[in-house]
């Protein structure tokens, strides 16, 4: 490694002295990241991965028993798939690698933070044969996805702390040579954020071969633009090695073109002409995210090179598509029990075939078009006409967290409630990431019409003990769902707009209010404990004091204030006008004023102890990441005492410190 000043002449760049260390492994990559100053990250074919100062110093090194693939180095803030808070440094290089153990091809993903330590962040299994690998693309959004004789994309979901993966449609190609195995080499992909990718392969006749660059949006699987070039004279009759690579320009690809047979120096020795290459510059123009209006009218453009469909049973293997059509009988029969046993029969075999290493990862299990065709075959959302069906089959998929609300065509919670089952609804609420807002809410509006039909009849008659026209047991009570539904992750906007579809009346928003104000309440009425108690202290596993949850309480069993509070401000902008013109709702309204004036007043005053309370936190956080890490062996690296000193001086030089008041006098 050497550093070269532009500005100086050539004698003085040659002059400059090049340093160089030897590593405890081969190198197959080296990667530099803005959010590691001063480090270079190092690989091998083996999996391994060394971090370096840029003097050269062996900072970490981490071994792997896997054979890499390819790797990916993104900065921590342009990778949205993971969590914002947990596990994950708010600053650090993410290391994804494509490795290969046991035939299999797995996705490891790992980060590297300032302090140069690792963190596993996750390591999942694709259901990939290594022998068919041809190239893989990764982007910053979780999408990623696998060229091995055909196409399969994926895209990374985050749940909790645990990453899982989403299987999308696979596509087949033709008209490309590296369809067959021995020609691998030519083709390649690179992601250019969201589901774009470009793919470079060659096509034509041995003797008229050209290079094809396609532009594809793999959410909708359709291609957006396509570019043919020939290819060099040089190679038209060897093997060729195609590469596409980033360039330092958003606007630019290269296209690395080269024979992929190697003149030996015996050959160059003896005068025979040495292999040449090509490289092009190819502009492209990448649209900011993936839509439908930019895959409109696109499908026409990709059929030349796709494949034709063998047949609609081939998406899935010989297990899947035998439990299909018996679920499928049995439902067309009427016999839901006999389509409950033989899902479960399949899983349970499934499962224990391959338990032999370790059991399979819930997503590789399913699969995302598995689990649509099984929930669209045991829903029957068509069929207006509900029958018995096996529920217990939906709730064991949403509590595997396998469904998405796209599956279906028509709303999952409104299939749900059309079968009455509660239960899969609550679960819904809990385990799918992308209900509407609007199916949300007018779930909630039909529990707040059955809550208002009972209150009415118990009014009318306090004697009676026959049930209610049109009420059911299985219905949860209005104060039950409403804390599921403020517990889900809305948005404002369409929570807004749901509300002024559905919530029209202002007797609806009073009940409502009614249930907020008193959660309000019991927030409102809690004891405010500033400093924790000795019962809430303790040591973890790792040995390092830290603070347990209260006690539960009855305002455990309520949503937070914060979701209350973004619930109500949601109602309110969309119901006010109407409830300050309804004498009855001035009372609610000024009876949640009260409880919420003093929580604001207790909000500022608290707030002033962030800036004293900040330095408590960072160096708690550090003595947890300092365990951990000395539990798994991996050695702190002991930072230089003069390097650390002169890193202090030139941070306190640069930033303004939490309580440096500066005056200028003009």
């Amino acid at each position: 490694m050497w550093k070269e000043g532009l500005s100086s002449s050539v004698a003085d760049r040659a002059a400059q002295r090049k340093k160089a260390v030897v590593l405890p492994h081969s190198i197959s990559g080296l990667y530099i990241e803005s959010e590691l100053p001063s480090r270079v990250l190092v690989t091998s074919s083996q999996g391994d991965l060394t971090v370096l100062h840029s003097d050269l110093q062996i900072q970490a090194t981490r071994t792997s028993k896997c054979e890499s693939l390819k790797t990916f180095v993104l900065s921590r803030r342009n990778c949205t798939f993971l969590p914002s808070r947990g596990s994950v440094p708010s600053s650090a290089a993410i290391v994804i690698s494509f490795v290969t153990l046991n035939a299999n091809v797995r996705i490891q993903i790992l980060a590297v933070d300032l302090e140069d330590r690792f963190h596993e962040l996750g390591d999942i299994e694709l259901p990939i044969k290594s022998q068919s690998f041809c190239d893989v693309s990764f982007s910053g959004t979780g999408f990623f996805s696998v060229l091995h004789g055909t196409w399969s994309s994926f895209e990374l979901k985050r749940s909790d702390d645990t990453l899982y993966f989403n299987s999308l449609e696979n596509v087949k190609l033709t008209s490309l040579s590296f369809i067959s195995s021995s020609n691998s080499a030519e083709a390649s992909i690179l992601a250019l954020g969201s589901s774009h990718v470009l793919l470079a392969g060659l096509t034509g006749s041995t003797s008229n071969r050209e290079v094809v660059l396609l532009f594809w949006d793999l959410s909708f699987s359709v291609l957006l633009a396509s570019r043919t070039l020939p290819l060099p004279p040089y190679v038209t009759n060897e093997k060729v090695s195609i590469t596409l690579v980033g360039a330092l320009s958003s606007s630019n690809v290269l296209l690395l073109v080269s024979p992929t047979s190697v003149i030996s120096g015996r050959r160059q020795s003896q005068g025979q002409s040495s292999s040449s290459s090509s490289v092009w510059v190819v502009p492209v123009t990448v649209p900011p995210s993936s839509s439908i209006a930019n895959a409109i009218g696109r499908a026409a453009a990709a059929m030349p090179w796709l494949a034709v469909s063998d047949a609609q049973g081939d998406s899935h293997d010989a297990g899947r598509s035998k439990l299909v059509n018996e679920i499928r009988s049995a439902m067309d029969r009427n016999q839901p029990e006999n389509a409950k046993n033989a899902f479960f029969e399949w899983e349970k075999h499934t499962v224990s075939e391959n338990s032999q290493d370790k059991p399979p990862d819930t997503p590789t299990l399913y699969g995302y078009n598995f689990t649509k065709e099984i929930l669209n075959i045991v829903l029957q959302p068509s069929i207006p006409t509900k029958t018995l069906y096996p529920s217990k089959i939906v709730q064991h998929l949403l509590e595997k967290k396998v469904v998405s609300a796209g599956m279906m065509e028509a709303d999952l919670l409104g299939v749900l409630r059309s079968h009455n089952d509660w239960k899969s609804i609550s679960l819904a609420l809990t385990r799918v990431s992308d209900l509407q807002e609007a199916e949300i809410v007018e779930c909630l509006c039909f529990v707040l019409a059955r809550y208002r039909q009972a209150r009415r009849a118990t009014s009318s008659d306090a004697m009676q003990i026959d049930s209610v026209p049109g009420m059911d047991n299985e219905c949860p009570t209005l104060q039950a769902f409403l804390s599921l539904v403020l517990r889900y992750s809305c948005s404002p906007n369409p929570l807004r707009a749901a509300f002024r579809r559905y919530l029209s009346d202002v007797d609806d928003v009073i009940c409502l209010l009614e249930v907020l104000d008193s959660w309000i309440g019991q927030w409102a009425g809690r004891d405010t404990r500033l400093l924790p108690s000795n019962k809430m202290v303790k040591k973890n596993e790792l040995g390092v004091y830290i603070m347990t949850s209260e006690s539960k309480d009855s305002s455990t069993d309520i949503p937070s204030m914060l979701q209350i509070t973004f619930f109500l401000q949601c109602l309110i902008d969309t119901s006010f006008i109407n409830l300050i013109q309804t004498p009855s709702a001035h009372r609610i309204l000024r009876r949640i004023q009260a409880h919420i004036d003093p929580e604001i007043t207790y909000i500022d005053q608290t707030e002033q102890l962030r800036g004293p309370l900040e330095l408590f936190v960072k160096a708690q956080t550090k003595a947890i990441k300092e365990a951990k890490a000395a539990s798994e062996g991996i050695k702190v690296p002991i930072p230089d005492r003069k390097q650390q000193k002169k890193l202090l001086h030139e941070q306190a030089g640069a930033t303004i410190g939490l309580y440096r008041l500066e005056e200028l006098t003009l």
